[in-house]
């Protein structure tokens, strides 16, 4: 057996960690009315409905960052992996999100939000489901991360749900969002 993984292994685990994220992230978010959307942890930090929006469209970008990327003719630096999942959860090392991620009012609703990020999710999943490019065969520029692959980047998106599940279930435990939620 191979020391190195193969496309097919590596599209499971793929597939595994992202569809785990998204039933975790869409089981934090899917019990928020939309009163308890507008909750925040203080004025300067953004509210749950803003945490979607910021998910969803980060989501997105993410995923046009692979369908777009370019030839990676490189060896895959499988060692990298792990320093983008461990960077990635640890929430004590703040990131700023990059000015076309942050949250504008692009949807008016929560259940809005979750649609686009169910959405995105969905043909991110099919891409590495059903086959394409393999994605260590794609290089890309992440504005956190710099040139990585787009394993890499698959990898960013669901530790980036989870991420943000979080901050959400942070935010949930406050008395401000039991206030806001009505509870």
């Amino acid at each position: 057996m191979s020391a190195v993984a193969q496309p097919e292994t590596e599209r499971e685990q793929l597939s595994a960690a992202l569809r785990k994220s998204r039933e975790v992230y869409l089981r934090c978010v899917k019990e928020v009315s939309e009163n308890g959307a507008a909750a925040r942890l203080s004025e300067n930090s953004w509210s749950i409905l803003e945490i979607a929006e910021h998910v969803a469209v980060a989501e997105h970008g993410m995923f046009r960052a692979v369908e777009l990327g370019t030839d990676k003719t490189s060896e895959p630096d499988y060692g990298a992996d792990a320093g983008i999942i461990r960077r990635g959860l640890n929430r004590e090392v703040r990131s700023q999100a990059p000015e076309r991620s942050r949250p504008k009012g692009r949807w008016k609703t929560l259940a809005e939000a979750i649609n686009a990020f169910e959405k995105s999710r969905e043909k991110t999943l099919d891409f590495v489901e059903n086959g394409g490019k393999d994605p260590r065969r794609i290089e890309s520029v992440h504005p956190l991360f710099g040139s990585i692959d787009g394993h890499q980047i698959l990898l960013i998106m669901a530790v980036h749900a989870e991420r943000h599940t979080a901050q959400i279930e942070d935010i949930k435990r406050t008395q401000a969002y039991r206030n806001a939620a009505g509870k």
